[in-house]
């Protein structure tokens, strides 16, 4: 697959932690030699996608997935600072990035790449393919609702799923001949079913945390959770009840929004080859689990690939 003709391009889509079924992708192409020439990646996939571009293997991109537990995520997630427009200002994510891979300009990367991003002020999606490539990351996995937005050549710029959850068009534009494009966006369904699944839920009373390790740990399961966990009234016929927080919300309508994102844009603009690891019942922040989502990307890229060669 080295001497292939057209231009391999490789496009990694969001998901969060569900995004980490990315590196088990590239672990698929790696042994079967296909090397893509072109990067790009919204979200989760910006970070994956530009960590590739920037030189780390997969598998060097794995066990770092691997070896991050609750409180290395947790701690990403702290602020160093609240900010007025978002929870979290992002800074020890950005430190995060640098040490994983340095301080680079895009355009000096030895696989062209670019990061999806979306401009909060005119709607519209931008793609980053110069300057720094930690801001490009950063900006594109900056979720609303959770981290604050990046400013870069005077714009305002959010997470790349709010505009292009799969950004197929990129590639093509870049010169990509032949798409590989990884989904890993949820399906709406199973969220519903969640959602829906009859659970009584009832406030807890919180006590203080005793530790930073017990603060740190309750706000990743705080996240980790779909729902706020409680006890069951002793009743007889108890009344079912869900109840849903902002963040969940939040998450819901953004799963519900990139879906119907990825119906247009993968009908105005389909890959060659699309990859969809079977990631929906990890949660949104599950990143404990990235030996299992990676497994996932494994399997799914595994069959593809079969596939792929033999027709």
């Amino acid at each position: 697959m080295e001497n292939i003709n057209p231009k391999i391009a490789l496009v990694l889509g969001s998901g969060a932690a569900r995004g980490l079924a990315h590196i088990g992708v590239l672990k698929v192409l790696e042994e079967a030699q296909i090397k893509p020439e072109i990067v790009v990646g919204t979200s989760m996939g910006a970070l994956i996608a530009g960590g590739y571009a920037a030189g780390l293997s997969a598998k060097e991109m794995e066990d770092i997935a691997c070896k991050t537990n609750w409180l290395r995520v947790a701690k990403l997630l702290m602020p160093r600072k609240l900010q007025r427009d978002g929870l979290i200002d992002g800074g020890r994510i950005e430190d995060f990035i640098i040490a994983l891979l340095g301080e680079q300009k895009i355009e000096n990367l030895n696989t062209p790449f670019a990061a999806v991003a979306t401009d909060l002020l005119s709607g519209e999606e931008v793609i980053l393919q110069s300057g720094s490539l930690v801001k490009a990351i950063r900006a594109s996995i900056s979720l609303p609702f959770l981290f604050s937005p990046v400013k870069i050549n005077g714009k305002l710029l959010a997470d790349g799923a709010v505009t292009n959850p799969l950004p197929i068009n990129v590639a093509r534009e870049m010169g990509g001949e032949f798409v590989i494009a990884v989904q890993t966006t949820p399906a709406i369904d199973y969220h519903i079913r969640q959602i829906n699944s009859g659970t009584m839920i009832t406030n807890r009373v919180k006590k203080a945390a005793k530790s930073a390790n017990t603060f740190l740990k309750r706000v990743l399961d705080d996240l980790n959770n779909g729902f706020t966990k409680g006890q069951k009234h002793a009743q007889d016929k108890p009344q079912l009840s869900v109840t849903l927080g902002l963040r969940q919300n939040a998450i819901q309508v953004s799963t519900i929004m990139e879906n119907m994102l990825l119906y247009y844009r993968l009908k105005d603009s389909p890959p060659d080859l699309l990859i969809k690891p079977d990631v929906d019942s990890f949660a949104f922040f599950n990143f404990t689990q990235g030996k299992e989502i990676i497994q996932a990307g494994e399997m799914a890229a595994r069959k593809a690939v079969k596939e792929f060669t033999v027709n």
